[in-house]
């Protein structure tokens, strides 16, 4: 039996056929990785805009300070700037551990709270804080900006959670621990 052609034949087959579903399962995930990176420049933007509010916040402390919600306004502020922080932390996590499901969802949790601390420093009832409209101008721009790449990189993990979850590639999957990453 080991000396039929037919069965070395088998054989050989069989390994190719496991190099290249290898080598897919591993580019896939290396192709993750790669979407994030486009992405993360475009959610660090809402970190540096943020900074930019400030500093125009404190330039112009007239506009809010001083008021009767003078407090609730260095409230709105922090809470912004704690928001910001905690989303570079989780962008930072993000980056280490793309594939890992509580780097998505601390993202994910980081980003939402900094954009409700967003519409609460511009909400209309908030009528002590004064925002320049080139900033929230840059807002907009941002959320637009950011789409497209978020659907490029949830694009990517359905593209591997799905290669690694077919039959017979699901095999390696396993053997390997390839894991399925989590979409934001």
């Amino acid at each position: 039996m080991l000396s039929s052609r037919w069965f070395w034949l088998v054989i050989a087959v069989g390994v190719f056929w496991a190099l290249g579903a290898y080598n897919r399962l591993v580019r896939l995930r290396a192709q993750i990785k790669q979407r994030f990176g486009p992405l993360e420049a475009v959610l660090l933007n809402y970190q540096e805009l943020v900074q930019h509010a400030v500093a125009a916040a404190t330039q112009a402390p007239q506009l809010w300070d001083g008021l009767p919600g003078a407090e609730l306004g260095q409230s709105h502020w922090t809470r912004l700037q704690v928001a910001a922080g905690l989303s570079t932390v989780a962008i930072a996590r993000m980056q280490t551990h793309t594939l890992e499901e509580d780097s998505a969802h601390g993202l994910h949790d980081a980003a939402a709270e900094l954009q409700d601390a967003w519409a609460a420093l511009n909400h209309p009832d908030v009528y002590y804080i004064h925002m320049p409209d080139s900033l929230k101008q840059r807002w907009l721009e941002l959320d637009l900006l950011v789409q497209p790449e978020l659907n490029r990189f949830n694009e990517a993990i359905a593209e591997y959670n799905q290669a690694i979850n077919q039959y017979p590639a699901a095999l390696l999957a396993a053997l390997f621990q390839f894991k399925p990453a989590c979409a934001l």
